[in-house]
């Protein structure tokens, strides 16, 4: 199933009701309120954004996103947000996420889900880590390394 497959206009409820077939997945999954605010977030989605409950979550720089180089993450380039400013879907983003130190990638596309009055309800973003197997390999044995040295 493709995030485009979802129908154009979905409540909150629907995505709760599906919540433990998006929890078996791969993909990150994220559900954004039109104020930003964290509606939903499955396993996989808090394991690799590292945070546990959804209070007070929303759409600022208290998450450990950054440029795919390690930069910067200018807020307005979150692609939630963007969905949210432009009204339209934003496919194919990569940003970095530093997990337990390492900067992973993750790609990430966000689309505007419509309400029954046709403005923006939610957007909802999903997420992959694209980190070239390689990458987390080196880090691995970095990591081995210095715990033997220690």
């Amino acid at each position: 199933m493709l995030l485009a497959d979802l129908p154009s206009t979905i409540d909150i409820d629907t995505v709760v009701r599906y919540g433990d077939f998006l929890s078996g997945l791969e993909v990150g999954i994220l559900s954004h309120a039109p104020d930003g605010a964290i509606e939903y977030a499955n396993d996989i989605a808090r394991g690799r954004l590292g945070f546990h409950g959804l209070s007070g979550l929303g759409l600022d720089n208290t998450w450990a996103l950054c440029e795919a180089d390690g930069g910067h993450l200018a807020l307005s380039e979150l692609p939630a947000v963007k969905a949210l400013c432009l009204g339209r879907a934003v496919r194919g983003r990569v940003v970095g996420c530093l997990l337990g130190g390492e900067l992973h990638l993750l790609r990430m596309d966000a689309m505007p889900v419509s309400g029954r009055d046709g403005h923006v309800a939610r957007v909802v973003t999903a997420f992959r880590d694209v980190t070239p197997p390689a990458v987390v390999q080196e880090a691995a044995e970095a990591a081995d390394r210095a715990a033997n040295q220690a």
